[in-house]
């Protein structure tokens, strides 16, 4: 079965398809309903004719029933209708059913009626359906003959072929006007969607600025198109975060291979002592050094962005975390003549990644021992707030201005560029550090202030 491609034409088609099955039940419920009632109204005038003839129209020669005379009906043709009487014997002793043809006698039906059971049949004369019913005729509480009372069933018949001939064209005029009645309400429908796709299709990826902007109303149709310009600003910012991450990378990378370069073209140009030989070397190998962290950070970054980085959650003492990281920078920070203390908090155990929580705290701490001058102080410290564990590194150092806090944790973002270049940062500590803290289902955010230095706080659940 060929199905069509339009979504017009489908949904006009299930639409009339329904619409079909449901006149078509209510045609057959109507007809039946109102065959069956017009049987049953057949079937009480047959009733009551009888009635009124066993009452008021029998007369008895002896033992005998007879009629003079049949009670008026309301159906003058006597070719619709007939009444028999028969006695004891099974003999008729009246009979008008000549003027309908030849009527057969069923005498089962007769010795029936004679044993006291009435008993209705149809039969067919000259074409027609004759419906009779026969009833026992009873004297002083005696059986003494029988009356059979029959009407055509004409009336019905063409009732009902009257009725199905309407409901037939009637059904087809519904059927057609649903078509073409479909066909214009799904393109009004469906004609936004139309519009949609013709703007889409000049949406690429060099023009992500463009929208939709339909002004619809908020419907599905509606939402469909506001989520569509949701996913293409969604799209073009990871588009342009994705080209600036790269022009970023490439920059970073470029700048310790130019500095090597430069420093081997000088070293090549003539004899130099050893010891410039030396130099020149410590110079390039803290520039591999530099590459190193830099590539090891992107690799990072990279890995986290598609999600293959494994993650393995356990119990984690809060103090082991914070005091490892602590111990693993005091060396540094007591080169640079900084006090790098440890407060310790109440015990807090959470469950996390101990590895990963362990490098964001020594992104914090190091950057902390970079920005505070000799004689400052860092301070990391820990405690539980609720169901979550609260770690944070606080230092005296230089601080941050406020316009450049919203940045801070962005790829590559530096607040003295030169500065940072010079202290071997990167500007990728602090984007590695929030993806590690929204990762475990928490948060990292900043206060700071010129000259007065930072808080970095950490904000991770404790639960599993």
């Amino acid at each position: 079965m060929l199905i069509p491609a339009s979504i017009r034409l489908r949904l006009t088609l299930w639409y009339v398809l329904l619409l079909a099955v449901i006149l078509a039940v209510f045609i057959a419920s109507v007809y039946f309903v109102l065959s069956h009632n017009l049987y049953n109204n057949l079937d009480e005038s047959i009733q009551n004719q009888a009635s009124v003839l066993l009452d008021e129209a029998v007369q008895f020669e002896g033992d005998r029933p007879s009629l003079d005379k049949v009670a008026p009906s309301d159906d003058d043709d006597e070719t619709e209708h007939f009444v028999r009487v028969f006695d004891a014997s099974k003999r008729l002793t009246f009979d008008n059913s000549a003027a309908m043809g030849d009527v057969p006698v069923d005498p089962q039906v007769v010795a029936n009626a004679l044993a006291g059971k009435s008993e209705t049949r149809r039969f067919k004369v000259a074409g027609d359906t004759i419906r009779s019913r026969t009833f026992p005729v009873r004297r002083d509480g005696q059986i003494v003959g029988a009356l059979e009372v029959g009407q055509s069933e004409d009336i019905v018949s063409d009732t009902l072929d009257t009725l199905l001939d309407i409901m037939g064209v009637g059904y087809l005029i519904t059927l057609v006007v649903a078509i073409f009645g479909g066909i214009f309400l799904a393109g009004r429908a469906l004609s936004p969607i139309d519009k949609i796709t013709g703007l889409a299709r000049r949406i690429s990826a060099d023009h992500l600025d463009q929208r939709l902007n339909l002004p619809l109303p908020d419907d599905e149709i509606g939402r469909l198109a506001r989520t569509f310009d949701e996913m293409i600003a969604r799209l073009d910012n990871a588009f342009q975060r994705q080209r600036q991450f790269t022009a970023d990378a490439s920059h970073e990378l470029r700048t310790p291979l130019t500095v090597m370069k430069g420093q081997i073209d000088v070293a090549l140009q003539k004899e130099r002592r050893p010891e410039d030989y030396r130099q020149v070397l410590q110079e390039v190998n803290d520039e591999v050094d530099r590459l190193i962290h830099l590539t090891g950070s992107l690799l990072t970054l990279t890995r986290a962005d598609s999600g293959e980085i494994p993650l393995n959650f356990e119990k984690v003492p809060v103090a082991d975390v914070v005091g490892g990281a602590a111990e693993h920078l005091r060396p540094t920070a007591l080169q640079k003549g900084i006090e790098l203390r440890l407060v310790p908090g109440n015990s807090v155990t959470m469950c996390a990644d101990e590895g990963l929580v362990l490098q964001l705290l020594l992104n914090l701490l190091d950057n902390a021992i970079k920005y505070t001058p000799a004689g400052g102080q860092v301070t990391a410290s820990w405690r539980l707030n609720g169901e979550r564990a609260e770690l944070w590194v606080r230092d005296t150092g230089i601080g941050i201005p406020d316009e450049h806090i919203p940045l801070i944790f962005d790829r590559f973002y530096r607040v003295d560029k030169a500065r940072s270049r010079s202290e071997g940062g990167v500007g990728l500590g602090l984007a590695i550090s929030r993806w590690i803290a929204e990762v475990h289902g928490g948060s990292i955010n900043v206060e700071s202030a010129p000259g007065k230095g930072s808080t970095f706080t950490v904000v991770l659940p404790t639960g599993g």
